[in-house]
């Protein structure tokens, strides 16, 4: 009698937990400003003269901009859930301005830096479980995948004098390869629309770095003509490297090699979307 008493209200404690389950998608856009970062990198505006050198020193980090996310979550019981998390950030452009001037040579050059990344992001949701505004909390880990950054580059030179020139020149650079790890916490609010919509706000700290592990020039140009196919693999491709030897001769046809690097896409975002329970 017991055993049976035993196994009826252990039917009845997960049948409890099963109804208390609940799964549901969401999809959110949102932006965000980058955490500043000074070092592992240089970015500066610059303007030099034959007397002076002045120089503003800029962040390097990489964090502001745009995202969708899009999330599948499934609440093991009233409080406390799991999600797997993708989301698109999209950079904003950051810029650095150089100007030199001489006797007879004026040089000015612009560079826009901005970076991608797809992240997947599994998390825990901890939530009080209330009827119209319920709070929540969620923490996770990030993986970012397919990450890169692109640096362009115009710059103009105008050499004045007996001979008069004016030159100009156009570049593109993208850092690839590798994976970007971080974490994420979030604080937001659900409001239920209905037994099956909620709209949700929220604001997410995630803290994520890059360490790029290739870079090429894939476009280059000089006064609109393409000389991209002059250049040799040595001068437009290279690898990030934690050790190498900076005495070592590379052949032209094998990649450089830089010293690595990273690069901080930590940031803090504001995000709006929508719940569909399922």
């Amino acid at each position: 009698m017991k055993k049976i008493l035993a196994i009826t209200l252990a039917i009845c404690m997960i049948a409890g937990i099963i109804q208390a389950q609940k799964a549901y998608i969401r999809l959110g856009v949102g932006g965000g400003i980058s955490l500043k970062q000074y070092e592992g990198a240089q970015w500066t505006d610059e303007t030099s003269t034959s007397s002076t050198d002045n120089l503003v020193i800029k962040s390097m980090g990489l964090g502001g901009g745009f995202n969708v996310n899009l999330g599948v979550g499934y609440m093991l019981s009233k409080y406390v859930g799991i999600e797997l998390g993708v989301n698109e950030f999209i950079g904003l452009n950051k810029k650095a301005h150089y100007s030199s001037t001489t006797n007879n040579t004026t040089y000015s050059s612009d560079a826009k830096l901005s970076g991608m990344m797809l992240q997947i992001i599994p998390a825990i949701v901890i939530t009080p479980g209330l009827e119209k505004m319920n709070p929540y909390a969620r923490f996770g880990m990030i993986v970012g995948v397919l990450p890169s950054i692109t640096e362009s580059t115009s710059s103009t030179a105008n050499i004045s004098g007996e001979y008069k020139v004016t030159t100009s020149s156009e570049s593109k650079i993208k850092l690839s390869g590798g994976v970007a790890l971080g974490f994420t916490a979030a604080a937001g609010v659900d409001f239920n629309l209905s037994k099956k919509l909620v709209f949700f706000t929220e604001l997410v700290f995630n803290g994520v770095t890059y360490a790029p592990s290739k870079g090429k020039i894939s476009e280059f140009t000089i006064d609109g003509v393409d000389k991209l196919s002059d250049l040799t693999t040595k001068e437009k491709e290279w690898t990030f490297e934690t050790k190498f030897d900076a005495d070592e001769a590379i052949p032209s046809g094998s990649p450089d090699k830089q010293e690595k690097m990273s690069l901080n896409y930590s940031n803090v975002e504001l995000n709006i979307g929508i719940k569909l329970k399922l």
